[in-house]
């Protein structure tokens, strides 16, 4: 069992919903993510001209689809971390953001 709370943000079970064809495949990669977040993740930083997803982790579930998510213990303490969502969770809190293909994803839609 894993010690970190789980939460999911809208757009992350709505996006979910469009994507029934890798569903299991998204779950397995839940699963992991849940039990070790900081393994085979990727911290995200701000791009210049692009969305600022600074202290947010990305994880592959294929070559063009993203998971998007954020740490609390990590997010709270970046500065300008626009999507940390954080103020009200325990710092042992994962935040499932967005889930889709690596363009809408790190777009954030």
């Amino acid at each position: 069992m894993s010690e970190y709370q789980v939460k999911y943000e809208q757009r992350f079970v709505e996006n979910l919903k469009h994507y029934a064809s890798l569903k299991s495949r998204i779950k397995r990669k839940v699963e992991r993510i849940i039990e070790n977040p900081y393994f085979n993740t990727e911290p995200l930083i701000d791009l210049s001209g692009k969305l600022n997803l600074k202290g947010c982790r990305s994880a592959r579930i294929d070559r063009n689809f993203r998971i998007i998510f954020i740490i609390c213990e990590e997010c709270r303490y970046i500065e300008n971390a626009e999507y940390c969502f954080c103020e009200h969770l325990l710092d042992k809190t994962i935040l499932f953001l967005t889930v889709g293909t690596h363009d809408a994803a790190y777009a954030m839609e």
